[in-house]
């Protein structure tokens, strides 16, 4: 940790790794870019993860030379690995904040204890619906009292946990009582994201993406209930400010594109690979085999801010929102100036 970093303009506050690209859900919303079939534009991505000794030696190569202070343990689910515990306790050993995501099947009393023990600042567990036959359907897989199960086993061992809505034009009428559910668990947190379609997901977009209209009226009742119930919403795929007037909530912190930021979301598969975000498919570098410092100067990363669809140049918010997801534009159109699917569906055809 009080090694030189080689370059000091390339050091990130943080760093998400993707422990392996295995899931035991099958979830139609999935951003994996791992997933993505045939002629989709982000096809062909590698799969497969390092043993342990050398994923283990990886990430603190990553940590030391990026000088990250807060890791996202993530996946496909990062719970499957055998030595998943291990390499969560590695993290926490070697920053001071960790957080895992996990789709909540794997929570047992012992395992929360665990992260407890460890000191994990946080867990993110997915909850698409309160009613468990809706979110069961959406997961692809029969998860829900897991679910709700986990969030009771890493409250009642004080690990703070927070809920992720994915709001899609099946589920978007259910957020109130998720957030209703949340209350109930003694839950104040919640990431709220519209589905935005990397991966396999652009192939279920006309099933699944939710209308402007609907993540409007899903920001309304979290305005309303929020302060009610004492629950923080945050959103974490953008939402951009000519679509929705955003300057009317104050209750819910909007987020933006972080790649170009003085904190970008530098996401490490399974093998090394690292990408400007979750996901991009673009691979920047193997930190196995490369410096840091090498890494970080890749032109996509560099280059990605500036390339926004024609119709944001001269916007009030063309840096900030950058005209949405633009690797959601990417995954679907193969074109990071197309307008991403959220936006798209709103324009003339």
């Amino acid at each position: 940790m009080g090694i030189l970093l080689r370059n000091q303009s390339s050091k990130v506050p943080r760093l998400d790794f993707e422990l392996t690209p295995g899931c035991d859900h099958k979830c139609g919303h999935c951003y994996n870019v791992w997933n993505a079939k045939g002629d989709d534009p982000q096809a062909g991505y590698p799969k497969g993860q390092l043993k342990t000794e050398s994923f283990l030696k990886m990430m603190e190569k990553a940590v030391t030379e990026s000088g990250a202070e807060h890791i996202t343990i993530t996946g496909g689910e990062p719970l499957l690995r055998k030595d998943a515990m291990q390499i969560i306790g590695k993290a926490c050993s070697l920053v001071p904040s960790v957080q895992l995501i996990t789709n909540g099947s794997h929570v047992p009393e012992e395992t929360a204890r665990a992260l407890a023990e460890f000191g994990v600042r946080a867990v993110q567990l997915t909850l698409l619906s309160a009613d468990p036959d809706r979110h069961n359907e959406l997961k692809g897989a029969d998860c829900f009292n897991d679910t709700v199960r986990a969030a009771v086993n890493l409250k009642e061992a004080g690990v703070p946990v927070q809920i992720c809505f994915v709001s899609m034009h099946q589920n978007w009428s259910d957020f109130g009582d998720v957030m209703e559910l949340c209350f109930a668990l003694g839950l104040s947190s919640i990431s709220y994201n519209r589905m935005s379609p990397t991966g396999w997901a652009i192939h279920e977009i006309k099933r699944l993406l939710p209308t402007v209209e609907q993540v409007e009226h899903n920001l309304n009742t979290a305005e309303r209930l929020g302060p009610q119930y004492g629950i923080q919403v945050a959103t974490a795929m953008p939402v951009p400010p000519c679509l929705i007037r955003l300057d009317r909530y104050k209750w819910v912190t909007f987020g933006f594109c972080s790649v170009g930021t003085h904190s970008p979301n530098i996401t490490i598969d399974a093998l090394g690979n690292v990408r400007s975000c979750n996901l991009s498919s673009h691979i920047m570098g193997n930190i196995q085999f490369q410096p840091w410092s090498d890494i970080y100067q890749d032109k996509y990363f560099h280059s990605f801010k500036k390339q926004v669809p024609e119709m944001c140049r001269g916007c009030h918010y063309e840096q900030s929102c950058q005209g949405g997801c633009k690797e959601s534009g990417f995954a679907t159109y193969g074109d990071l100036k197309h307008p991403e699917p959220f936006v798209a569906q709103t324009l003339p055809s």
